[in-house]
């Protein structure tokens, strides 16, 4: 396993440090899916500060209160003081200090499963620590309990936080620091098996790609092998019907009545499903940009699930019994195909990217794909105000020359198509590699590696 690193946080830590010079009471929640690296976010900010940390476990809440307990005797160097509720707990905090102090409640959602405790902390949020000088900072890894809780208008906590801190997986960029001296395509296949969760890039060292992907996801004993099943398991009550929905969206249905049919599903009540798996970052509802469309299309934002459902699932019982075979081939016959879907997203990620530091022809204020009657463009970027369009073919192959020259011809066609009259159109192409070419913007992976500033 390699040594975690801590990469692109600089933001969230600047605003908790904000926070943390403000004088008073500041509520934070911080949350975002298992294994974004919330805790380590909070521990890296904690460092030199005086705080009260805790972790709770998926145990009743009388044995996190008691962990509680232990962590404020380790804090205030006393005797266990076997607080019976978080109340008291609170009130001998703010009692014994006045200085600014951190309290750390680390996967807090285990506590909210009890509306008591809910009721509890509005309480202790209202009257105990209103007027004290604490920070409290909880962390939540089940978005859906963290939103009921501070969220909906009729919960107890609804409107209490300062901030919240909903941390997302790195970008694709961010791996040519995690991984030094990494080669643009393997890191493109590290990319999209682990959509760039620091805790699943700690389970590869990037010098043998292929086969630690084969020794991570085609293993019964490897901890990537069952984590898409057990996240569903945890965060749902319907773990069957959210994984067989997911397993349609793998198989390529998009619409929602395609997910609805293969799911065994009425379409009207599919859409509730979906809204959740998009809440919580595993799909996306997309729209074509540049035209008005009513009904979008679902796709994986997390390359981690879209694998995992792709290559794994489908030979989740055999690989479990010893036997990978079919896995194995299944996984050498798709597996580039599969990039190409991967490469779109880290295509995505870089010409934002590229916007962001002003190397594209012109400001890009909206991007997305674009599709009609059977005709798709990649990316489209546009800028409406100056009446400035950019279509963007992305492939993950090695073009020659005359395919790159048919590839522009192609897009030429397809603007013809766009309503963009008026507009000054420009082409590109993001390839794995691509020979020199006049007319048009093409963009290789060692292109994409300079874009993300990181050298070769």
């Amino acid at each position: 396993m390699a040594i975690q690193k801590f990469v692109d946080r600089d933001e969230e830590l600047k605003t908790l440090e904000r926070l943390y010079n403000r004088p008073g009471f500041t509520l934070v929640l911080v949350t975002g899916r298992r294994r974004i690296g919330k805790s380590r976010l909070v521990r890296e900010f904690l460092k030199g500060k005086k705080a009260v940390s805790v972790q709770f476990e998926k145990r009743v809440w009388e044995y996190n209160l008691d962990k509680f307990n232990r962590a404020i005797a380790e804090y205030f160097g006393i005797p266990h003081p076997g607080f019976k509720s978080f109340t008291d707990a609170f009130r001998f905090i703010v009692s014994q200090t006045g200085e600014r102090l951190v309290v750390f409640l680390d996967e807090f959602s285990y506590l909210l499963r009890y509306s008591e405790v809910e009721a509890e902390f509005q309480s202790i949020v209202d009257e105990v620590l209103r007027e004290s000088n604490v920070m409290l900072i909880l962390s939540a890894s089940s978005v859906g309990l963290l939103k009921r809780s501070f969220f909906e208008y009729s919960s107890p906590l609804y409107g209490r936080s300062d901030a919240t801190l909903n941390l997302q997986p790195l970008r694709f960029g961010h791996l040519f620091e995690w991984f030094e001296g990494v080669s643009p395509e393997d890191a493109v296949k590290l990319y999209a098996v682990t959509s760039g969760v620091p805790r699943y890039l700690e389970m590869f060292q990037g010098k043998d790609v292929d086969n630690e992907i084969r020794s991570n996801f085609f293993d019964p004993n490897s901890f990537l092998f069952r984590e898409a099943k057990e996240l569903l398991e945890e965060e749902f009550r319907e773990p069957e019907t959210y994984y067989t929905i997911l397993e349609a969206v793998a198989r390529e249905k998009t619409r929602v009545n395609e997910i609805a049919q293969s799911s065994y599903l009425e379409p009207s009540k599919v859409g509730r499903y979906l809204r959740v798996l998009e809440d919580l970052g595993i799909l996306k509802r997309e729209l074509p940009v540049g035209r008005k469309a009513k009904r979008g299309i679902y796709r994986f934002k997390d390359l981690y699930f879209a694998f995992w459902f792709a290559f794994v699932a489908p030979y989740f019982e055999e690989i479990e019994s010893g036997f990978p075979d079919g896995a194995f081939y299944n996984f050498e016959e798709g597996f580039n195909r599969y990039l190409g879907f991967a490469f779109e997203e880290i295509a995505r990620q870089s010409i934002i990217e590229m916007n962001r530091k002003g190397m594209l022809p012109f400001r890009l204020t909206e991007l997305g794909r674009w599709w009609y009657r059977g005709e798709e463009i990649d990316l489209v970027g546009l800028n409406g105000r100056e009446k400035k369009a950019l279509l963007v073919e992305i492939k993950w192959k090695d073009l020659k020359r005359r395919e790159l020259e048919r590839i522009l011809r192609d897009l030429e066609r397809k603007a013809s198509l766009m309503d963009l009259k008026g507009w000054e159109v420009q082409f590109g192409i993001i390839a794995k590699s691509a020979e020199p070419i006049e007319g048009g913007l093409v963009i290789d992976l060692d292109g994409l590696r300079e874009a993300w500033g990181a050298g070769g």
